[in-house]
């Protein structure tokens, strides 16, 4: 952003004083925005992150992975209860999806081997004929 600022000309300019750091918290007029600035910097990004990593790395990777999954869900859900959201038929398949892609990575391979043999059992009890008997 420094960079960006020398290079536009900005910096260096008559009046650009109150936009370094001291000139941010002190010049009354940029103060409720560099406060916002600081507020959404330090609070909900790096300590965010700071207590995510720290959280996720005492759970298992699945675990983990459901979590981070479920994020825009906890986020929709929180709009909906605080801001009075609507949502469209997108953001429920978007969920559906989601919940089921958190419900495939739970489930362990043999889960899935116990749903297929049911299938499979069923199909072979319909097309097995009694050779035995004479019809």
């Amino acid at each position: 952003c420094f960079v960006w600022c020398i290079a536009d000309g900005w910096m260096g300019q008559p009046g650009s004083e109150a936009y370094g750091l001291p000139g941010l918290l002190l010049d009354p007029s940029v103060r409720t925005a560099a406060g916002a600035v600081a507020w959404t910097g330090l609070i909900t990004t790096a300590l965010n992150r700071f207590v995510e990593t720290t959280s996720l790395g005492k759970v298992s990777s699945a675990e983990a992975s459901v979590i981070l999954a479920t994020e825009p869900l906890w986020a929709a859900l929180f709009a909906a209860l605080w801001l009075s959201e609507d949502f469209g038929a997108n953001d429920y398949i978007g969920g559906a999806l989601i919940v089921l892609a958190c419900l495939a990575n739970t489930l362990k391979p043999s889960d899935f081997d116990r749903f297929l043999k049911e299938d499979d059992d069923q199909d072979n009890s319909s097309s097995t004929v009694d050779v035995g008997q004479a019809p």
